[in-house]
Order: C-alpha cells, then structure tokens, then sequence
C-alpha cells in the first residue's frame, strides 16, 4: 500500500469519527475544548438514530442522505437552542462553565496534555503498525471476518437492520430459529459509509481505523476517564502516555477476536461519562440531547458497554450525594431525563439487542486458573502475558493517592466491582454470579480489559504522585539550603515548582518506559499472533484468490466452502457469497450433507437435491485451517477424483472449482428448477431467504 491511499484512509477516518460529532457538538453548544474528546461518542449517537430511524422511514444508508438528514437536524438542534436563549434568557442563558483543570491549572498545562496524547498515541501506533506487519495483516482468528462482511454488506445494501446479520448468517432455516437474529451494527454501518472511497481493502481500512483509535482515540479516552478522578494536568497527561503500555488492554482485546467494535465501544465510555458529569454538574441543558445520543451510540456499538458506564456513574453519583447535598437532586434529575431520552430515541436498537439477550446470556467460558492465580493475574495486569510490575507499581501509588483523597475514593467502587468480576471469571466455575458476567457473554477477556481500562488513570496518578514527591523533596531541600525569599520580615518558603513536578515526571515516564519497553515488545508480538500477511487460516495465495473470486464467479452465486480453511473472507474480499459465512455458523442439515457427500451428487439423489436447494455450483477448496486440528470435511477431500468437478483456478493451496450439472442426473434443468425456493432479500446478492427452510445441524461447533 503506497503512502497516497493510506493518507487517504486516513483522513476518511478521521472526518468519518469526528465530524458528524463536531457538527452535533457545535449545534448543542459543547465548548470546543471538549469537542475532540466526546465528538466520535456524538457522531456515532447521532448516526445511529439517523440509522433506526431512517430505515423504519426508508432512508438509503449511504452518505449523501446521511449528510442532509444531519446537517437538517444539527440546524434544528442549534435554531431550538437560539430560540429558547432569546426568548427565556433566564432559563436557557448559557451556563457558567469553569475552568478545564479548575485550581489545579497553571502556565503550560495544555502543551502538557498534548506531550501525553502524542506519547502515548505513537507508543501504541507503533505496537499496531508493527503487530500487524505494517498494516497489510489480516486477523487469522475468530471474529473479524464477521465484521468485514457486515461492512461490505451494508455498504452495498444501504439498509441499516440489525436483522440482516440473521439473514447474513442463516438463509437456509427460520431465523426466529437461529442462533444469531440480530447483531448490533452501529460499527459496520458507520464504517460502510466511507470505506467504498478508500480504495483499500476492508482488512486494510480496519488496519487503518484501529491504528487511529490507537494512535489518538485510546489516549484522548483515558484522558476523559483520568478527568472524573482528578484535574491534575500531569496525572491526565501521564495516564494518556501509558495507555498504550498494557497488554490486556487494549492489545489482547485485538488479538482475542479481535473484539474491534468492543474496543472502540470501551474507547467511548470515558467520554461518555466525562460529558454526562460534567453536564449535570454545570448544569448545561442544551447537553442533555448530546448526552441521550452518547448514550444511544454506546449501546449500538455494543450493548454491554452500558454496564460499563452504568458503575462508574452509579458510584459518582454515592459521591456526589455527600459532597454536593444541595444539588443532588438537580443532578439525578439532570441525568435521569437524558436516559429517558435516551431510550425514547434508541429504543429501535434496544429491541432488536433484546432479542439477543437470552443468547448471549447463555455464553460461558471455562475458567483458566484458581482463584489464587486470578488474584495474581489481577495485580500484576497480566492474563496469559508477561508480569507487569512496573506498572503495578505505579497503579499502586495510584491507588496511594486516591486514599489521600477522600473526594477521589468513590472510583474504588467501579475498580473494585471490576476486579471481583476478573477474579470470579477468571478463577472460578461458580454460576452464583452468572447474571453479573451475562452482558460481557461471561468472558473473563472482556471483563478484564474493562478492569484495566479503569485502572490506566490510577497508573496517571501514579506518575503524578511520584513526581509532586520528587518536587517536594527538592523544594524541601532547596528551603533547608537558606533559598528563601522575604517579604518585609517574613521568610516565605518557596512552594514545589510546577516546572520541576512536570520535570521530574518526565522522568518517571522515561525511566519507567526504559524499564518497560519488553511490554511493548510484547505487545506487538500479541497483535502478531494473529494478524498475518502469510498465515495459517488465510495464506497469501488464498488471500490472491478469493480477492478475485468475482472474476470467476457469477454475482449472484453461492460458494460452497469448508468454514474452518478462511473462506469465510470471501465475501468481505472478493464481494461473492460463501455458503457459511463465518468460523460459528453451523450449517444447516442440508448444507452439512453436500460438504459430507459431495463426491456422491451422482449418485445420492438426496445430495443431489441439497446441492440443488442450496444453488451450490461452484465450490472452493484450500489447505488452510483456524484450528490446527481441524479435519477437512470429508467431501472436500479430494476433488480432483470427482468427474464432475471442473478446476477453474488454483493459485498456491487454493483452488475454485466449478459443478458440471449436465453430467449428473436431471442435468442443468433440474438445477435450475430448484432455484424457485430461493429469492433474493431486498435485491442483496447472497442474502437469501428460503421457502423451504431446514434445521440447524446438531454439531456444536463446527470448528
């Protein structure tokens, strides 16, 4: 990929992640200097009820009309909002808005921040970039051709359904019946809408989109997140330069899945909750509909996200009752009416997440240690990696200053009801809690990375800490040494500079970065694990091939395949349908007979019929596998044997073949006779829906 198209996808990004956020923000008079943090969770709000609403209303999910509709609603937003200040100064006159860092500000302290922001992004741009073999890997696991596929099939359908996930994975049975009915889509069809421009491939706009989020998302996050805890510029600013040091979080969160829309879900939380504090605190009105969209948006992307947020706010809002009695109950008011509102315009999507919930509800993954080692994984911000006691230590003094604090101590209890869950899944098997773990599908990756996203701003604070330590000392030694100035006949002694507190944690970072770069080592060798140029699941030559399968194939045709060889990027890479559509969709009963019994088509009318159903006329085979111990299906074995089976291609270990028809009994005729059970769901090639559906075969898991 030459520099050109990778500015290009850059900037796409860019515009796509904050612009519709920026133009709702600037429309609900959200202060610019906190735009760039909670526009994204703005922009995908807004998208997302634009989406719901849109396609009960028959809106094409494309840009163009995507556009007018938000520039039409962000002009009525800002008209409502000039409207009621004019004629009810007293109600609606704009809120006093203190000071970003309040007391806590002093000379230089923006340029403090943004030295953080540009630390802590290259760190983790580079762990991204280099994990993913300069962003030409693609993900050799479990989930991300799933989401591949959602965006090419959204970009070409222009329809925002949740539902069509269902119909994605499932054409051949009921889909009240199959195990995915729905699927939140905020991510792919927010992607869907700029990635037709890009001129790269799906895995390579998702390369680029993550290496953004990772490069300025991830610190601005953990700088929102570090800003509920303290205004301190340095502890912000050191919380943004280590976000990208850990390892379960964000890294084992890309590499496990990867959970792409998970990430860039967790990567709004702290903005989201930044903007609803700061909102009922301030008093702000006209933030009450940015606050409903934030929360819209955040359930879309995914809808545990919201038992993420819900703790922190939970806690802060314990706190500020014996802080702030006098305003309490302006303030529930204030964040009760922006949920409310929250559900009446995302209530489309919440209905549709519903009807996932027993599913996902029913997810359990074994637990890898005992408790003891959870316990040990939990203080050493390690699951399967190396220890990290530097940045143990420097959580630890996080934690020191929190106890300090007492106004600071209401975030032990999201920490620590974080902490219970990691230990709980990641040691035990006890279904007691069962209920609590639900909404993360009960996996301890999930549950742990949540738990090391809240503990990032403690590692800031930390730094902070530390660093006011040195200061002291040094002012101490300083006053001891007779440096004093007078004032008449008073000796004022001089305080800890600002200076030497940035100073010297400076160098705290940079001694700690030292000592930690085998993390970042680390971390992109975890990226690594996965994402290949060449890999196991996906080689090279598959990639060549399947990249240009439509030269080959018919657009609307129907691919057979082996799910567990890669095949399931077909449609994500070379805009044709595979038969099985991703590694956990279990095929149907007649779908599993056809990739048992395909060299019997001749001869076992009841194949043949399958075959025919199925519209299955050509066939793709390769060597590779997402489970090294995964057999190939037993009518895929040797195609070359089968008379009826015609070589089309082969490029290295892959190969696309195509049916003969007129050989086999009832020739093309019968073939085509069979085709009056399948029909096309809204014009989308490979979205089907059968008149004649079948179960679900009995396997489990197919790979």
């Amino acid at each position: 990929m030459g520099i050109g198209p990778l500015l290009l996808c850059v900037l796409l990004i860019v515009v796509l992640w904050w612009g519709p956020g920026w133009i709702l923000g600037e429309a609900l008079g959200v202060r610019r200097i906190l735009l760039p943090v909670v526009a994204p969770l703005l922009g995908m709000g807004v998208l997302t009820v634009i989406g719901v609403m849109g396609n009960a209303l028959g809106l094409s999910w494309q840009l163009l009309p995507v556009t007018v509709v938000l520039l039409v609603l962000s002009a009525l937003l800002f008209a409502l909002r000039l409207t009621l200040r004019r004629r009810f100064p007293d109600k609606f006159a704009p809120s006093e808005q203190p000071a970003v860092f309040g007391k806590q500000r002093f000379a230089g302290s923006w340029w403090i921040l943004l030295a953080g922001l540009v630390a802590g992004g290259a760190v983790a741009a580079v762990s991204w970039i280099v994990g993913t073999e300069g962003l030409q890997g693609i993900n050799q696991d479990w989930d991300i051709p799933w989401h591949a596929n959602m965006i090419r099939l959204i970009s070409v359908n222009h329809e925002w359904d949740p539902s069509i996930a269902g119909n994605f994975a499932y054409y051949d049975t009921t889909i009240p019946e199959a195990p995915i009915r729905s699927y939140p889509i905020a991510f792919h069809a927010v992607l869907s809408l700029f990635w037709p421009m890009s001129s790269v491939s799906i895995p390579v706009f998702l390369n680029v989109f993550v290496l953004v989020m990772m490069a300025v998302q991830l610190p601005l996050s953990t700088m929102a997140l570090t800003m509920l805890v303290t205004r301190r510029p340095i502890a912000v600013a050191a919380a943004a330069a280590v976000a990208g040091w850990f390892t379960v979080y964000p890294y084992d969160l890309l590499w496990r899945g990867p959970l792409i829309p998970f990430f860039a879900g967790m990567l709004l939380v702290g903005p989201f909750a930044l903007l609803a504090v700061k909102g009922a605190v301030e008093r702000q009105k006209f933030w009450i509909p940015g606050i409903a969209f934030g929360a819209v948006g955040l359930i879309a992307v995914h809808p545990s996200l919201a038992f993420v947020v819900l703790p922190v706010l939970v806690f802060w809002l314990l706190s500020a009752l014996i802080r702030r009695k006098g305003r309490i109950l302006g303030i529930t008011v204030y964040l009760a009416v922006s949920g409310v509102l929250a559900v009446v315009l995302g209530w489309p999507i919440i209905a549709q997440m519903l009807k996932e919930s027993e599913r996902v509800s029913k997810q359990v993954w074994a637990a890898d240690t005992d408790r003891n080692g959870a316990i040990q994984n939990v203080i050493f911000l390690n699951h399967g990696s190396m220890a990290m006691p530097i940045l143990t230590a420097l959580v630890a003094l996080g934690c020191l200053a929190v106890v300090l604090r007492i106004r600071m101590w209401w975030y032990f209890g999201p920490v620590l009801a974080f902490a219970f869950l990691s230990v709980y899944t990641m040691g035990t098997d006890n279904p007691r809690f069962m209920t609590l773990t639900a909404p993360f599908y009960d996996d301890q990756w999930r549950i742990f990375g949540i738990l090391v996203m809240l503990l990032v701003p403690l590692a800031g604070l930390g730094v902070a800490q530390f660093a006011e330590a040195i200061a002291w000392l040094v002012a101490k030694i300083r006053s001891r040494s007779g440096n004093f100035t007078t004032e008449g006949t008073k000796a004022v002694r001089r305080r800890p500079s600002h200076v030497v507190t940035a100073g010297a944690a400076a160098a705290v970072l940079l001694v700690s970065g030292i000592a930690a770069i085998p993390y970042f080592k680390q971390n992109a060798q975890r990226i690594n694990i996965n994402t290949k140029v060449d890999g196991a699941t996906l080689s090279a030559s598959e990639v060549g091939l399947l990249s240009k399968i439509d030269q080959y194939v018919p657009q609307d045709a129907t691919v057979l395949n082996d799910s567990c060889d890669g095949s399931v990027w077909m449609y994500a890479l070379g805009n044709r349908m595979p038969m099985i559509r991703h590694f956990e969709i279990l095929p149907t009963n007649r779908q599993l007979l056809v990739l048992q019994k395909l060299p019997e088509l001749a001869t076992d009318t009841e194949v043949r019929d399958a075959a025919a159903e199925l519209g299955i006329e050509w066939v793709y085979i390769a060597d590779g596998r997402i489970r090294a111990w995964d057999e190939p299906k037993a009518g895929l074995t040797q195609p070359d044997s089968i008379p009826y089976l015609k070589l089309v291609v082969r490029e290295g270990n892959a190969a696309l073949y195509k049916i003969d028809w007129s050989q086999l009994p009832g020739g093309k005729e019968a073939f085509d006779a069979a085709a009056k059970d399948r029909v096309q769901l809204d014009g989308v090639s490979g979205i089907l829906e059968n008149r004649n559906p079948d179960g679900i075969a009995p396997l489990g898991r197919i790979c």
